[in-house]
């Protein structure tokens, strides 16, 4: 029976950072996962393990792939938090508030990864750190350690980074204050500590690192703009470096004041302990974002063409910025209810369904996906190259690797094809689909791929000049060079709907006839009643009865308007009308 309740912790951290992020917040692990390309090959290892960190940074490469699936990438994270809080409860077994302080120091960890840019590395950083502190903590002989710490500092260093290395240091020291230790003690620690400030140095000049010095110092990247300087594992690596000392501060005679004679509690434990989950609870609302979370779950099913869910997703989203907006409409075009759907969403103009191009790898991601669908092949290699080469942290990315990989496959292209599956088939989860294509193009059955074929009909006879200025001249000469594709169509006409050009909507309206027969997508008759409104009211009396009706509604929403603009009543009844965004946007 002691053995189980002693066991209750362990399973309490486990079980709810594995809750947490296997099924409330998967999504951002699966945007976190396609922005490498981890390569099971000697040479991807030995290029790492030649820098500082890099033992750390390929663990936390090789833990990152499972992340595409949450139920299996939250196992790593929750064992990575549990083991960390069995260490430090190790390290504190003989303080009264060790358990509230592993619980700390173990959730805290585990808050790290909630920021989508921040990488698995840290977290890894941190376990190495805290299986040190536990390794030197079972030499009991001081002058042995004092001998050794120095190197075990530096190794520190080199296989994770400066933080873990500085926490080993840094809690030697502490420790020779507080137990009051041999003397050498405090000289091998003084220089353990030199040695962490002077590593990068020594790594440059020792090692030819070109690295700057935050870089060196840190090692592996804690997140994926590796410029930034991370706040979270620095405030764990103090907590673990002065864990003596605030292990001595809360044993002391202060708290026990306020204690009082309890079979069942103390009052100074029960203070610890929401002391504890206070800094926990700020920290966690401070990080998490549950709206990032969904966007990157709507992200996460287009690129994997479940649009249903993407939809779905979508239905329940309130905070939709110009790149989300953008994946929500091409998941509506996929599931031919854009023109009926499109204004249920808070529509932002033409961003929202053609972003423009910026050099981040958001954006060239979104835009590679847009316009590999619309049959701009071109311009979905170009797009997913530039999404491979402005990651901030210089990793390939394996999602625009493989969309590389299906560009140069449409086109054709089939020895620098082979190139790219050439990486794919070194990943875990890629391989199979890699070997797959390949095999497809030695016995040149690319075409029996419907995507692949289709996508091969809509390319571009002949080469010509596109600006982001003109993309409803490129929509339209997509269109006009296979008549076939609908999404095409329906993005140009989309597009002047988002811009308000009810003229050159009404211009091409007629083509939509070979898609749509007489039942026009809702958003698009809402238009067209509009303008015939507006310039040939005598036309209406020829509409049958659903225009009728829609012209009746049309006719309400103007008495309303006209009345007050601010009228509540027309956001409750019209908000999903194409009238409603052209006189309120």
């Amino acid at each position: 029976m002691s053995k189980l309740y002693k066991s209750i912790p362990y399973v309490a951290v486990a079980l709810a950072v594995y809750a947490f992020y296997a099924f409330a917040y998967g999504a951002t692990l699966q945007y976190g996962e396609q922005y490498q390309l981890f390569q099971s090959t000697t040479g991807y290892f030995l290029g790492l393990l030649a820098r500082p960190g890099g033992l750390a940074m390929y663990v936390g490469r090789f833990l990152t792939q499972f992340f595409i699936i949450p139920l299996v990438g939250a196992i790593f994270i929750s064992m990575l938090s549990t083991g960390i809080f069995a260490c430090v409860l190790r390290l504190s077994k003989s303080s009264k508030y060790g358990c509230q302080m592993a619980v700390l120091v173990a959730l805290l960890s585990a808050c790290i990864l909630l920021d989508r840019q921040t990488l698995l590395n840290g977290l890894v950083c941190i376990s190495i750190g805290c299986f040190i502190l536990l390794l030197i903590n079972s030499i009991k002989n001081d002058r042995l350690v004092a001998a050794l710490l120095p190197i075990i500092v530096f190794a520190t260093y080199w296989i994770a980074d400066g933080i873990p290395a500085a926490i080993v240091a840094g809690y030697v020291l502490c420790n020779y204050f507080v137990a009051q230790k041999d003397k050498s003690l405090l000289v091998s620690a003084l220089i353990s500590l030199l040695i962490v400030v002077a590593s990068p140095f020594m790594a440059r000049q020792l090692f030819g690192v070109q690295l700057n010095a935050t870089r060196a110092f840190l090692g592996a990247d804690y997140s994926r703009y590796v410029i930034f300087l991370p706040t979270l594992p620095i405030v764990i690596g103090c907590l673990l470096a002065f864990l003596p000392i605030i292990d001595k501060l809360l044993n002391s005679n202060f708290l026990q004041k306020f204690d009082k004679p309890s079979r069942h509690f103390s009052i100074s434990s029960v203070t610890v302990w929401i002391l504890a989950f206070s800094v926990v609870s700020a920290v966690f609302a401070s990080n998490v974002d549950f709206n990032t979370n969904r966007k990157c779950a709507i992200e996460y099913n287009v690129r994997t063409q479940n649009w249903k869910k993407a939809v779905e997703i979508a239905d329940n989203e309130q905070e939709i910025d110009a790149l989300t907006m953008s994946y929500i409409n091409l998941a509506l075009a996929k599931t031919n209810r854009l023109g009926e759907k499109m204004f249920a969403y808070k529509q932002i103009g033409s961003l929202g369904l053609i972003p423009d191009f910026e050099t981040d790898s958001d954006v060239s991601m979104a835009l590679s996906e847009i316009y590999y669908h619309l049959g701009f092949i071109n311009f979905a290699e170009r797009f997913a190259f530039e999404a491979a080469k402005a990651s901030p942290d210089y990793q390939e990315s394996v999602r625009a690797v493989k969309r590389l990989a299906e560009t140069n496959i449409i086109k054709k292209n089939y020895p620098l094809a082979r190139k790219y599956l050439a990486m794919l088939e070194n990943t875990t989860f890629y391989a199979k689909w890699a070997q797959k294509c390949r095999r497809a193009i030695d016995s040149n059955r690319t075409d029996e791929n419907a995507e692949w074929a289709q996508l091969r009909s809509f390319r571009n006879a002949s080469d010509y000049y596109y600006t982001e200025r003109e993309k409803d001249a490129m929509l339209f000469d997509k269109f006009s060079m296979n008549q076939n594709n609908r999404l095409a169509y329906e993005y140009l006409m989309t597009f002047y709907l988002l811009n308000k050009d009810i003229e050159h909507f009404m211009q091409y309206a007629e083509y939509g006839g070979r898609f749509y027969g007489i039942a026009f997508p809702r958003a698009f008759r809402e238009a067209a009643i509009f303008h015939l409104r507006m310039t040939n009211p005598e036309a209406v009396k020829d509409f049958g009865t659903a225009d009728r009706l829609m012209l009746d509604k049309f006719y309400e929403f103007g008495k309303i308007y006209n009345a007050n603009h601010h009228d509540s009543r027309l956001a409750a009844r019209f908000g999903d009308t194409y009238w409603f965004y052209l006189f309120n946007e």
